[in-house]
Protein backbone atom coordinates (compact mmCIF):
# COMPACT_ATOMS: atom_id res chain seq x y z
CA UNK A 1 0.00 0.00 0.00
CA UNK A 2 2.75 2.22 1.06
CA UNK A 3 4.43 1.86 -2.20
CA UNK A 4 1.76 2.23 -4.44
CA UNK A 5 0.36 5.18 -2.53
CA UNK A 6 3.84 6.85 -3.15
CA UNK A 7 3.88 6.24 -7.06
CA UNK A 8 1.09 7.54 -7.19
CA UNK A 9 2.08 10.77 -5.98
CA UNK A 10 5.18 11.23 -7.84
CA UNK A 11 2.63 12.39 -10.56
CA UNK A 12 0.54 15.52 -10.39
CA UNK A 13 -1.84 15.76 -8.57
CA UNK A 14 -5.24 17.96 -8.30
CA UNK A 15 -6.18 19.31 -4.66
CA UNK A 16 -9.07 16.85 -5.14
CA UNK A 17 -7.04 13.57 -5.70
CA UNK A 18 -4.23 14.53 -3.37
CA UNK A 19 -6.91 15.03 -0.84
CA UNK A 20 -8.53 11.82 -1.21
CA UNK A 21 -5.12 10.10 -1.47
CA UNK A 22 -3.97 11.97 2.03
CA UNK A 23 -7.13 10.27 3.54
CA UNK A 24 -6.43 6.79 1.91
CA UNK A 25 -3.03 7.17 2.78
CA UNK A 26 -4.21 8.15 6.73
CA UNK A 27 -6.68 5.31 7.08
CA UNK A 28 -4.45 2.81 5.95
CA UNK A 29 -1.79 3.93 8.11
CA UNK A 30 -4.24 4.35 11.22
CA UNK A 31 -5.36 0.92 11.04
CA UNK A 32 -2.09 -1.06 9.73
CA UNK A 33 1.18 1.12 9.57
CA UNK A 34 1.50 3.06 12.66
CA UNK A 35 5.31 4.18 11.50
CA UNK A 36 3.44 5.52 8.22
CA UNK A 37 1.18 7.22 10.07
CA UNK A 38 3.39 10.99 10.90
CA UNK A 39 3.68 10.80 6.72
CA UNK A 40 0.31 10.42 6.41
CA UNK A 41 -0.78 13.34 8.74
CA UNK A 42 1.74 15.47 7.18
CA UNK A 43 -0.18 15.40 3.79
CA UNK A 44 -3.52 16.07 5.91
CA UNK A 45 -1.88 19.20 7.26
CA UNK A 46 -1.32 20.24 3.73
CA UNK A 47 -4.79 19.36 2.69
CA UNK A 48 -6.11 21.80 5.47
CA UNK A 49 -3.35 24.34 4.53
CA UNK A 50 -4.78 24.70 1.18
CA UNK A 51 -8.48 24.40 2.18
CA UNK A 52 -9.30 28.44 1.69
CA UNK A 53 -7.70 28.26 -1.92
CA UNK A 54 -10.56 26.04 -2.91
CA UNK A 55 -13.56 26.75 -4.66
CA UNK A 56 -16.70 26.35 -2.28
CA UNK A 57 -17.97 23.29 -3.31
CA UNK A 58 -14.41 22.08 -3.54
CA UNK A 59 -13.90 23.05 0.14
CA UNK A 60 -16.98 21.66 1.40
CA UNK A 61 -16.25 18.32 0.26
CA UNK A 62 -12.83 18.33 1.77
CA UNK A 63 -13.94 19.65 5.35
CA UNK A 64 -16.36 16.18 5.14
CA UNK A 65 -13.42 14.34 4.16
CA UNK A 66 -11.51 15.53 6.90
CA UNK A 67 -14.36 15.42 9.41
CA UNK A 68 -14.83 12.07 8.82
CA UNK A 69 -11.32 10.74 9.15
CA UNK A 70 -11.31 12.98 12.35
CA UNK A 71 -14.60 11.02 13.76
CA UNK A 72 -12.40 7.50 12.54
CA UNK A 73 -9.78 8.47 14.93
CA UNK A 74 -12.08 8.65 17.92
Amino acid sequence: MRGALRAYLRHPLDTTMYSYTAAEYWQWAYKVSPADLPAAEAMLAEVREYLPSLEDHERRNTEGLLAFLERQRR
